[in-house]
Protein backbone atom coordinates (compact mmCIF):
# COMPACT_ATOMS: atom_id res chain seq x y z
CA UNK A 1 0.00 0.00 0.00
CA UNK A 2 1.56 3.39 -0.97
CA UNK A 3 2.21 5.69 1.91
CA UNK A 4 0.52 8.69 3.04
CA UNK A 5 0.53 11.58 4.38
CA UNK A 6 -2.15 10.57 7.32
CA UNK A 7 -0.20 7.43 7.60
CA UNK A 8 2.97 9.47 8.84
CA UNK A 9 0.97 12.22 10.84
CA UNK A 10 -0.26 8.82 12.65
CA UNK A 11 3.44 7.22 13.12
CA UNK A 12 4.28 10.20 14.60
CA UNK A 13 1.90 11.37 16.70
CA UNK A 14 0.87 14.86 14.52
CA UNK A 15 -1.33 16.12 12.28
CA UNK A 16 -2.03 15.28 8.76
CA UNK A 17 -1.76 19.34 8.55
CA UNK A 18 1.85 19.59 10.15
CA UNK A 19 3.32 16.42 8.28
CA UNK A 20 1.79 18.52 4.94
CA UNK A 21 2.96 21.68 5.90
CA UNK A 22 6.39 20.12 7.03
CA UNK A 23 6.76 17.96 3.59
CA UNK A 24 6.47 21.25 1.76
CA UNK A 25 8.59 23.65 3.67
CA UNK A 26 6.22 25.45 5.24
CA UNK A 27 8.09 28.62 7.45
CA UNK A 28 5.66 28.03 10.49
CA UNK A 29 6.97 24.46 11.26
CA UNK A 30 10.23 23.50 13.55
CA UNK A 31 13.31 22.55 11.99
CA UNK A 32 13.18 19.67 14.71
CA UNK A 33 9.21 18.47 13.25
CA UNK A 34 10.67 18.82 9.79
CA UNK A 35 13.60 16.75 10.41
CA UNK A 36 11.75 13.87 12.18
CA UNK A 37 8.74 13.89 9.41
CA UNK A 38 11.21 13.48 6.21
CA UNK A 39 12.87 11.02 8.21
CA UNK A 40 9.48 8.83 8.43
CA UNK A 41 8.42 10.08 4.71
CA UNK A 42 11.46 8.85 3.47
CA UNK A 43 11.30 5.56 6.02
CA UNK A 44 8.35 4.59 4.07
CA UNK A 45 8.78 5.33 1.47
CA UNK A 46 6.61 8.75 0.81
CA UNK A 47 9.78 10.30 -0.05
CA UNK A 48 12.38 8.64 -1.95
CA UNK A 49 15.06 11.18 -1.62
CA UNK A 50 15.49 14.66 -0.53
CA UNK A 51 14.77 17.03 -3.38
CA UNK A 52 13.59 14.55 -5.82
CA UNK A 53 9.73 15.57 -5.10
CA UNK A 54 8.81 18.66 -7.33
CA UNK A 55 7.58 21.92 -5.16
CA UNK A 56 4.11 23.58 -6.59
CA UNK A 57 3.24 26.75 -5.13
CA UNK A 58 -1.04 28.15 -5.49
CA UNK A 59 -1.94 31.49 -5.13
CA UNK A 60 -5.28 32.73 -4.40
CA UNK A 61 -5.45 36.45 -5.48
CA UNK A 62 -8.12 38.33 -3.35
CA UNK A 63 -9.97 35.33 -1.28
CA UNK A 64 -10.95 37.83 1.21
CA UNK A 65 -13.10 39.43 -1.33
CA UNK A 66 -14.96 36.11 -2.25
CA UNK A 67 -18.64 35.29 -0.80
CA UNK A 68 -19.06 32.32 1.14
CA UNK A 69 -20.11 30.35 -1.89
CA UNK A 70 -17.13 30.85 -3.68
CA UNK A 71 -14.95 30.63 -1.09
CA UNK A 72 -16.75 26.81 -0.72
CA UNK A 73 -15.92 26.33 -4.61
CA UNK A 74 -12.16 27.29 -4.17
CA UNK A 75 -11.82 25.19 -1.33
CA UNK A 76 -13.10 21.83 -3.39
CA UNK A 77 -10.65 22.78 -6.50
CA UNK A 78 -7.91 23.13 -4.55
CA UNK A 79 -8.91 19.59 -2.83
CA UNK A 80 -8.66 18.00 -6.19
CA UNK A 81 -5.46 19.74 -6.71
CA UNK A 82 -3.88 18.30 -3.35
CA UNK A 83 -5.69 14.78 -4.88
CA UNK A 84 -3.98 14.82 -7.74
CA UNK A 85 -0.87 15.52 -6.43
CA UNK A 86 -0.82 13.80 -3.89
CA UNK A 87 -1.26 11.04 -6.08
CA UNK A 88 1.70 11.70 -8.12
CA UNK A 89 4.22 12.73 -5.34
CA UNK A 90 4.04 16.22 -5.46
CA UNK A 91 4.50 18.92 -2.84
CA UNK A 92 1.91 22.00 -2.50
CA UNK A 93 1.89 24.92 -0.67
CA UNK A 94 -0.76 27.39 -1.11
CA UNK A 95 -0.82 30.83 -0.38
CA UNK A 96 -3.54 33.56 0.10
CA UNK A 97 -2.52 36.72 -1.36
CA UNK A 98 -4.72 39.96 -0.98
CA UNK A 99 -3.41 42.58 -3.32
CA UNK A 100 -1.24 41.80 -6.20
CA UNK A 101 2.72 42.70 -4.82
CA UNK A 102 5.80 44.44 -5.43
CA UNK A 103 7.50 40.52 -6.18
CA UNK A 104 6.83 39.17 -9.59
CA UNK A 105 5.59 35.76 -10.41
CA UNK A 106 9.00 34.72 -11.29
CA UNK A 107 10.76 36.01 -8.24
CA UNK A 108 7.74 34.72 -6.14
CA UNK A 109 8.74 31.04 -8.01
CA UNK A 110 12.46 31.08 -7.44
CA UNK A 111 12.47 32.21 -3.93
CA UNK A 112 10.05 29.44 -2.55
CA UNK A 113 11.60 27.00 -4.79
CA UNK A 114 8.66 26.51 -7.27
CA UNK A 115 8.55 24.43 -10.28
CA UNK A 116 5.18 25.80 -11.44
CA UNK A 117 2.23 27.84 -10.38
CA UNK A 118 -1.34 27.77 -10.23
CA UNK A 119 -2.84 30.99 -10.02
CA UNK A 120 -6.57 31.85 -9.44
CA UNK A 121 -8.26 35.36 -9.07
CA UNK A 122 -6.39 37.44 -11.37
CA UNK A 123 -8.23 40.55 -13.36
CA UNK A 124 -6.91 41.40 -16.65
CA UNK A 125 -5.98 44.64 -15.24
CA UNK A 126 -3.66 43.62 -12.44
CA UNK A 127 0.15 43.22 -12.92
CA UNK A 128 0.07 39.65 -12.36
CA UNK A 129 -1.51 39.14 -15.45
CA UNK A 130 0.55 41.27 -17.79
CA UNK A 131 3.63 38.98 -15.94
CA UNK A 132 2.21 36.34 -17.71
CA UNK A 133 3.16 37.28 -20.93
CA UNK A 134 6.66 37.03 -20.49
CA UNK A 135 6.72 34.66 -17.47
CA UNK A 136 9.61 31.78 -17.34
CA UNK A 137 7.74 29.82 -14.43
CA UNK A 138 5.79 27.48 -15.51
CA UNK A 139 2.62 28.76 -14.59
CA UNK A 140 -1.36 27.27 -15.16
CA UNK A 141 -4.23 30.06 -14.32
CA UNK A 142 -7.85 29.50 -13.75
CA UNK A 143 -9.96 31.01 -16.48
CA UNK A 144 -7.45 33.40 -17.86
CA UNK A 145 -5.38 32.85 -21.39
CA UNK A 146 -2.31 34.35 -22.62
CA UNK A 147 -0.40 33.71 -25.32
CA UNK A 148 2.68 32.47 -23.73
CA UNK A 149 3.89 28.54 -23.99
CA UNK A 150 4.84 28.48 -20.35
CA UNK A 151 1.58 29.34 -19.25
CA UNK A 152 -1.66 27.24 -19.42
CA UNK A 153 -5.24 27.32 -19.08
CA UNK A 154 -7.96 24.75 -17.04
CA UNK A 155 -11.64 25.99 -17.34
CA UNK A 156 -14.94 25.09 -18.18
CA UNK A 157 -16.17 25.54 -22.13
CA UNK A 158 -18.03 28.40 -21.80
CA UNK A 159 -19.28 28.14 -25.49
CA UNK A 160 -20.94 24.99 -24.58
CA UNK A 161 -21.98 26.25 -21.16
CA UNK A 162 -23.73 28.68 -23.37
CA UNK A 163 -25.53 26.14 -25.90
CA UNK A 164 -26.81 24.79 -23.36
CA UNK A 165 -28.50 27.19 -20.99
CA UNK A 166 -30.06 29.13 -24.54
CA UNK A 167 -30.86 25.35 -25.96
CA UNK A 168 -32.97 24.79 -22.62
CA UNK A 169 -34.84 28.25 -23.30
CA UNK A 170 -35.33 27.99 -26.70
CA UNK A 171 -37.11 24.60 -26.23
CA UNK A 172 -39.28 26.39 -23.69
CA UNK A 173 -40.37 28.73 -26.24
CA UNK A 174 -37.98 31.42 -25.41
CA UNK A 175 -36.39 34.13 -28.27
CA UNK A 176 -36.25 37.40 -25.88
CA UNK A 177 -33.29 35.76 -23.75
CA UNK A 178 -31.52 38.49 -21.57
CA UNK A 179 -27.84 37.78 -20.39
CA UNK A 180 -26.07 39.09 -17.68
CA UNK A 181 -22.37 38.86 -17.66
CA UNK A 182 -19.72 39.54 -14.56
CA UNK A 183 -17.41 42.16 -14.70
CA UNK A 184 -15.18 43.04 -17.54
CA UNK A 185 -11.81 43.15 -15.86
CA UNK A 186 -12.21 38.98 -16.05
CA UNK A 187 -11.17 37.16 -19.12
CA UNK A 188 -14.01 34.35 -18.17
CA UNK A 189 -16.40 36.93 -18.80
CA UNK A 190 -15.59 37.25 -22.59
CA UNK A 191 -15.89 33.53 -22.51
CA UNK A 192 -19.02 33.54 -20.87
CA UNK A 193 -20.73 36.04 -23.43
CA UNK A 194 -19.05 34.56 -26.12
CA UNK A 195 -20.89 31.40 -25.36
CA UNK A 196 -24.70 33.42 -25.12
CA UNK A 197 -23.72 35.04 -28.85
CA UNK A 198 -22.73 31.84 -30.21
CA UNK A 199 -25.98 30.03 -28.89
CA UNK A 200 -28.55 32.31 -30.34
CA UNK A 201 -26.62 32.72 -33.47
CA UNK A 202 -26.76 29.10 -33.33
CA UNK A 203 -30.97 29.12 -32.95
CA UNK A 204 -31.04 31.92 -35.44
CA UNK A 205 -31.90 34.70 -32.59
CA UNK A 206 -30.66 37.80 -33.25
CA UNK A 207 -28.63 40.18 -31.80
CA UNK A 208 -30.27 42.69 -29.25
CA UNK A 209 -27.52 45.16 -27.49
CA UNK A 210 -30.61 45.81 -25.27
CA UNK A 211 -30.59 42.26 -23.43
CA UNK A 212 -27.35 42.69 -22.49
CA UNK A 213 -26.01 43.92 -18.77
CA UNK A 214 -22.57 43.93 -16.94
CA UNK A 215 -23.20 42.51 -13.44
CA UNK A 216 -19.99 42.02 -11.49
CA UNK A 217 -20.89 38.30 -10.47
CA UNK A 218 -21.99 39.66 -7.44
CA UNK A 219 -25.46 39.30 -6.11
CA UNK A 220 -26.17 42.98 -5.76
CA UNK A 221 -25.65 43.23 -9.23
CA UNK A 222 -28.05 40.63 -10.13
CA UNK A 223 -30.73 42.54 -8.28
CA UNK A 224 -29.51 45.79 -10.89
CA UNK A 225 -30.08 43.30 -13.78
CA UNK A 226 -33.43 42.66 -12.59
CA UNK A 227 -34.53 45.91 -12.46
CA UNK A 228 -32.89 46.15 -15.92
CA UNK A 229 -34.85 43.73 -17.24
CA UNK A 230 -38.12 44.31 -15.98
CA UNK A 231 -38.32 47.30 -18.42
CA UNK A 232 -37.65 44.83 -21.28
CA UNK A 233 -39.82 42.70 -23.36
CA UNK A 234 -37.52 39.74 -22.38
CA UNK A 235 -38.63 36.52 -21.10
CA UNK A 236 -36.03 34.95 -19.99
CA UNK A 237 -32.18 35.67 -18.42
CA UNK A 238 -28.95 33.56 -18.53
CA UNK A 239 -26.94 34.40 -15.99
CA UNK A 240 -22.51 34.29 -16.16
CA UNK A 241 -22.77 32.76 -12.14
CA UNK A 242 -25.16 31.91 -9.69
CA UNK A 243 -24.79 34.43 -7.35
CA UNK A 244 -25.98 37.20 -9.94
CA UNK A 245 -28.79 34.60 -10.83
CA UNK A 246 -29.69 34.48 -6.96
CA UNK A 247 -29.52 38.33 -6.72
CA UNK A 248 -31.87 38.52 -9.56
CA UNK A 249 -34.49 35.80 -8.24
CA UNK A 250 -34.60 37.80 -4.71
CA UNK A 251 -35.72 41.27 -6.76
CA UNK A 252 -38.07 39.50 -9.10
CA UNK A 253 -40.02 38.42 -6.46
CA UNK A 254 -39.69 41.76 -4.35
CA UNK A 255 -41.35 43.22 -7.34
CA UNK A 256 -44.27 41.11 -7.43
CA UNK A 257 -43.00 38.62 -10.39
CA UNK A 258 -43.97 35.21 -10.32
CA UNK A 259 -41.07 32.59 -11.22
CA UNK A 260 -40.46 31.25 -13.66
CA UNK A 261 -43.90 32.00 -15.16
CA UNK A 262 -43.14 35.58 -15.46
CA UNK A 263 -39.35 34.90 -16.14
CA UNK A 264 -37.32 31.94 -16.90
CA UNK A 265 -33.53 32.37 -14.69
CA UNK A 266 -30.51 30.18 -15.59
CA UNK A 267 -27.37 30.42 -13.86
CA UNK A 268 -23.37 28.73 -14.11
CA UNK A 269 -21.68 27.10 -11.56
CA UNK A 270 -24.47 24.82 -9.82
CA UNK A 271 -23.41 26.00 -6.61
CA UNK A 272 -25.16 24.38 -3.74
CA UNK A 273 -27.04 27.06 -3.10
CA UNK A 274 -28.76 26.48 -6.33
CA UNK A 275 -30.92 23.92 -4.07
CA UNK A 276 -31.45 26.02 -1.26
CA UNK A 277 -33.32 28.87 -3.01
CA UNK A 278 -36.71 29.78 -4.21
CA UNK A 279 -37.58 28.63 -7.19
CA UNK A 280 -34.80 25.86 -7.27
CA UNK A 281 -32.24 27.39 -9.97
CA UNK A 282 -31.33 25.47 -13.12
CA UNK A 283 -27.52 25.81 -13.90
CA UNK A 284 -24.72 25.38 -16.10
CA UNK A 285 -22.82 22.69 -13.94
CA UNK A 286 -19.03 22.72 -13.37
CA UNK A 287 -16.66 20.08 -11.28
CA UNK A 288 -14.26 22.06 -9.40
CA UNK A 289 -13.02 18.98 -7.89
CA UNK A 290 -12.01 17.82 -11.16
CA UNK A 291 -10.83 21.01 -12.71
CA UNK A 292 -8.03 21.36 -9.93
CA UNK A 293 -7.07 18.05 -10.08
CA UNK A 294 -6.93 18.77 -13.94
CA UNK A 295 -5.04 22.09 -12.94
CA UNK A 296 -2.84 19.95 -10.97
CA UNK A 297 -2.01 17.50 -13.99
CA UNK A 298 -1.15 20.41 -16.49
CA UNK A 299 0.72 22.34 -14.55
CA UNK A 300 3.08 19.08 -13.58
CA UNK A 301 3.46 18.64 -17.18
CA UNK A 302 4.30 22.29 -18.02
CA UNK A 303 6.99 21.67 -15.42
CA UNK A 304 7.97 18.39 -17.68
CA UNK A 305 8.73 20.97 -20.40
CA UNK A 306 5.31 19.17 -22.58
CA UNK A 307 3.39 22.31 -23.98
CA UNK A 308 -0.16 21.84 -22.88
CA UNK A 309 -1.59 25.09 -23.09
CA UNK A 310 -5.75 24.61 -22.71
CA UNK A 311 -8.08 22.07 -20.57
CA UNK A 312 -11.43 22.77 -20.83
CA UNK A 313 -14.22 20.34 -19.12
CA UNK A 314 -17.29 20.13 -20.10
CA UNK A 315 -20.31 21.51 -18.28
CA UNK A 316 -23.66 20.09 -17.97
CA UNK A 317 -26.76 21.21 -17.15
CA UNK A 318 -29.12 20.63 -14.18
CA UNK A 319 -32.86 21.96 -14.56
CA UNK A 320 -34.00 22.72 -11.78
CA UNK A 321 -37.45 25.17 -10.66
CA UNK A 322 -36.69 28.30 -12.22
CA UNK A 323 -36.82 27.73 -15.80
CA UNK A 324 -40.44 27.05 -17.41
CA UNK A 325 -42.11 27.07 -20.91
CA UNK A 326 -43.10 30.39 -22.29
CA UNK A 327 -47.13 30.67 -21.83
CA UNK A 328 -48.88 30.67 -24.74
CA UNK A 329 -50.58 33.99 -25.47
Amino acid sequence: MKPTVKQIALDLGLSPATVSKALSGRHEISEGTRARVQERAQELGYLKSPGLRRRLGVIAVNPDDMEDSQTSLMFTLLMGFQKYADRVDLDVVVFHINGEGQETLDQFAQKNKFDGLFIMGIKNTGPYYFQLETTTTPIVTLDIHVKNPMVGIVGTNSISGGALAIKHLTRLGHTRIGFVNGHKEAYISQERLAGYLAAMYSHGIPFDQSLCFDGDFSMESGARAAEYFSKTDSTAIYFASDLMAMGAIRHFITMGYDLPGDMSIVGYDNLPLCQGCTPTLTSVAQDPAALGETACALLRSLAQNTPVSRAYLEPWLEIRGSTAALPRP
